[in-house]
């Protein structure tokens, strides 16, 4: 039950500032993440804060998971229950995240902050949501969960663009670059 997310990072010398992700497998759900906090604050306001993040959805008490939304709603509950102090000078006004989360149901995407989400199933990459979708919107943490995009089919890996870069994906190769990935 793999499920991977990816997030792009910024064009540039350093383009993974504030990234963060994680990893979350329990005997009924998993969930994964990748996001960026503080990344205009600095490289190491950004290391820090990012640290934080990690930390936070590593420690989610996974004893009693029903399925993936209650994965899901535990890993809101750490964010939420996150210091705006921890987040960096900015307390996580630039927060996006991208979340992941399967059972043997199917899969949910959720997130903040993003411009554009796409996924893979096998070679290609369709997108997932489009115009106005609850999943689109601007970046910091949220005051309460935002929706969930529910699937029946399970996707290899979910792609995402943050609301500060364009909403267009580069090419294939490209992409697996973009998200700090080796092809």
């Amino acid at each position: 039950m793999n499920v991977a997310v990816h997030l792009l990072g910024d064009p540039g010398r350093m383009p993974f500032v504030g990234h963060f992700r994680a990893h979350i497998k329990t005997d009924s759900a998993t969930l994964a993440a990748a996001g960026r906090v503080a990344a205009q604050d600095g490289i190491v306001s950004g290391f820090q804060a990012a640290r934080i993040v990690e930390g936070a959805l590593h420690g989610i008490r996974t004893a009693g998971v029903i399925d993936r939304h209650d994965l899901l709603r535990r890993a809101w509950t750490a964010l939420f229950d996150m210091a705006a102090c921890d987040l960096g000078p900015s307390a996580g006004a630039d927060f996006s995240v991208l979340f992941a989360c399967r059972d043997g149901e199917g899969m949910g995407i959720a997130g903040i902050g993003l411009g554009g989400v796409w996924g893979t199933k096998g070679a290609e990459l369709e997108p997932l949501v489009e115009g106005s979708h609850p999943l689109l919107g601007e970046a910091g943490v949220p005051t309460t969960a935002p929706g969930v995009l529910t699937l029946d089919a399970p996707l290899d890996a979910v792609f995402a663009v943050p609301t500060h870069l364009q909403p267009v994906l580069p090419s294939r190769d490209a992409l697996l670059a973009r998200c700090g990935m080796h092809p």
